[in-house]
């Protein structure tokens, strides 16, 4: 299988795709459901964006309480 390296997304850029922190990404790795990577390089696995769109498709993330809802949430 061919991937066009446009689609490639590594830890930041997987975070930008489903609209999480990076630190989420660590997290979600070790999920069945979440793809594997393509690669794995020194500085980052790397991930077909294609895939990150069909699991983001079909996840459900839950938010606790404790959570502030994303668009309130202020970067210092």
């Amino acid at each position: 299988m061919l991937i066009d390296t446009k689609d490639l997304c590594g830890t930041a850029e997987a975070a930008e795709v489903l609209g999480v922190v990076k630190q989420r990404i660590h997290t979600l790795r070790k999920r069945e459901d979440f793809p594997k990577p393509v690669v794995v390089l020194a500085a980052t696995p790397l991930w077909d964006g294609n895939a990150l769109l069909a699991f983001k498709a079909t996840w459900k993330p839950v938010v606790s309480q404790d959570t502030p809802p994303q668009e309130l949430t202020t970067t210092l």
